[in-house]
């Protein structure tokens, strides 16, 4: 077995992390490096990931945060510039105002209504979340797993709960009397070398003496303007399927966390001042935000950023996937994430939130929320998360698979004798439309050679007879292996 590296950056103990054989390391296409001060970000270690169209930055003094998911030039995390090159060694003495909000990809511990201590004892939600596992120095390496391919890990230090909390009144910290859970928290991440995917594994670990219930929520913070300054959030979208069988434990299909009251005191306090009197300004703000676009296609709920709201937005995801989309250039990026099951426990009844923030230059939030499960000491769960990127040649965004990205369905044109549809490409390769007839006969055409995640994709391809039975839109990878993006019965 061979060390392949060590990083640990805010105390002297060494962390022997394994990997497999170096014969194995030697043959694997390397594709991860460590750079020191990596896009001037200050920071002495920063691990990346990148191929042909994406680039991964993760930066293990920032709580092991991704800082950095590229399609092309084109970001799609929004990095809090005021941070650059900081570490803040384990303490959970902070206030409300000491939130050490890095940007980028985050996690918090489920529920966050009981991470923290209060007055008489009990628990309660506490801001900033807690430190350890969200603010402080993470262990890093490069590893290799049973495939041969190479992973960032990175590994938190021990989250000790419930946290102090500070109480305003009295000026002093209200701590507990002991510790009732201890959680660690490790990733894995990696990609490929012919697609725009990233592969992550997320793993939350009881190391405790007592049994808890827990899940984590994992937390991307997007871009929301074109250039500083310009406030065109409109262009900044979210997409969240859902169906009406899943409904949250209210019985409604989607909850707005924000009030009118709130919005307008979130405006009259941070961005200017405002006039019940006035009847342009009590329209205009004293409501639940205007963003929230609404159902832009059967089952597809649009929500685009506002840098006048401060407010989440719940609902149960009932596919797999959420997505965020830059339109000022068609860039798309897509959480896949483990499945709802309505027999899970989960925190507020959601697997999915969306969050408009209007801390620092503001983002808005794609949340995945795990659920919540029951660990004995000593024993874990994992999670799964798969996040494509694509351009896209519009919105909406209708379905998402591990193919690509569909905004126009594959449908048949009577009059012109056609197959249509438009996509977004997570995997570089040759597009194939596969002809199955009723007698079982397949033909595969090929449609494109050379497709990848950095050009959409649109299908216009004329028969001259309607095919007998069903049409498959395939991707052919570069290793031979066919991806399905869309069929047509």
């Amino acid at each position: 077995m061979k060390i392949l590296k060590i990083y640990f950056t805010f105390t002297s103990v060494v962390i022997l992390l394994f990997a497999a054989s170096s014969a194995v390391f030697s043959q694997e296409k390397r594709m991860i490096s460590v750079e020191h001060n990596y896009n001037s970000w200050g920071w002495d270690s920063v691990f990346v990931a990148k191929n042909n169209f994406i680039s991964v930055a993760v930066v293990p003094q920032a709580a092991g945060r991704v800082l950095e998911y590229n399609l092309g030039d084109t970001p799609s995390l929004w990095v809090n510039p005021k941070l650059f090159g900081k570490e803040f060694p384990p303490n959970e003495l902070v206030k409300k105002e000491d939130w050490r909000n890095f940007g980028g990809y985050r996690l918090v511990p489920l529920p966050i209504n009981t991470t923290a201590i209060t007055q008489d004892g009990g628990r309660s939600n506490r801001w900033p979340p807690p430190a350890v596992i969200g603010d402080n120095p993470y262990s890093a390496s490069i590893v290799t797993d049973k495939k041969g391919d190479q992973n960032i890990l990175v590994i938190s230090g021990v989250q000790d709960l419930p946290v102090p909390q500070f109480n305003y009144k009295t000026g002093e910290y209200i701590l507990p009397e002991e510790i009732d859970e201890s959680l660690r928290y490790s990733r894995m991440l990696k990609i490929q070398d012919h697609s725009s995917l990233v592969f992550i594994n997320h793993r939350l670990e009881n190391v405790g003496n007592q049994a808890v219930k827990r899940g984590i929520m994992i937390s991307s913070q997007h871009v929301s303007e074109s250039k500083p300054g310009l406030y065109d959030g409109e262009n900044f979208l979210a997409y969240v399927p859902f169906d009406s069988k899943y409904l949250l434990p209210n019985g409604e299909q989607y909850e707005i966390m924000g009030t009118a009251e709130s919005r307008w005191n979130y405006v009259n306090r941070n961005i200017k001042p405002l006039n019940k009197d006035n009847p342009e300004d009590v329209k205009k703000y004293h409501n639940h935000g205007t963003n929230w676009t609404g159902e832009v296609a059967p089952g597809i709920f649009e929500i685009h950023y506002d840098y006048e709201l401060m407010s989440g937005f719940h609902m149960v995801a009932s596919e797999a996937w959420l997505c965020y989309v830059n339109k000022t250039n068609n860039t798309a990026f897509v959480k896949i994430m483990e499945p709802y099951d309505p027999d899970l426990d989960y925190e507020d009844g959601t697997n999915a939130a969306i969050f408009c923030s209007g801390l620092e230059t503001g983002y808005i939030e794609t949340e995945v929320k795990t659920p919540l499960y029951d660990l004995k000491p000593g024993e874990h769960f994992d999670y799964k998360e798969i996040q494509g990127a694509a351009k896209i040649y519009g919105t909406p965004v209708l379905e998402v698979n591990m193919a690509g990205i569909i905004t126009q369905k594959l449908s048949w044109d009577q009059a012109k004798k056609t197959i249509n549809g438009k996509y977004g490409v997570f995997v570089a390769g040759d597009m194939i439309l596969r002809v199955l007839e009723a007698s079982g006969k397949t033909q595969d055409i090929v449609l494109a050679k050379g497709i990848s995640p950095l050009k959409p994709v649109s299908i216009d391809y004329e028969f001259t007879e309607i095919p007998s039975s069903k049409v498959s839109l395939l991707i052919k990878d570069q290793k031979g292996e066919s991806h399905l993006l869309d069929e047509l019965n």
